[in-house]
């Protein structure tokens, strides 16, 4: 019993005069350990300086992409101004061919009438 209580007793009883004193055996595990300031500020900044640069390279992409579209909207337009003289000669060879064919058609009526 002497050597269970030399084992588990206190080192030393508090005097009545002085607060006692109290030693705290901290477990630090990674739940409860925060990391250091410095380190959170540096890993948001590159999560934002990644976010920047992300972005950045986005909008070049579609500046490169919108200016494809731009020339390819220009090359449409002409190909369709283009095709909108094409159809006006069309028509026009069209009302010649039709006003030959109306004559000729006046034509053989007289001659059969004749």
């Amino acid at each position: 019993m002497n050597a269970i209580y030399e084992l588990n007793a206190p080192e030393r009883f508090p005097t009545p005069h002085e607060q006692p004193v109290v030693e705290e055996k901290t477990v630090e595990t990674a739940v409860f350990k925060r990391p250091p300031i410095q380190e959170t500020v540096n890993r948001w900044r590159k999560e934002v300086l990644d976010k920047i640069q992300f972005l950045k390279e986005n909008w070049e992409q579609t500046i490169q992409e919108k200016e494809a579209l731009t020339q390819e909207v220009d090359r449409l337009q002409t190909a369709l101004a283009e095709s909108k003289s094409r159809v006006e000669t069309l028509e026009t060879d069209l009302n010649e061919t039709l006003n030959t064919f109306n004559g000729l058609l006046g034509e053989v009526s007289l001659a059969l009438e004749g």
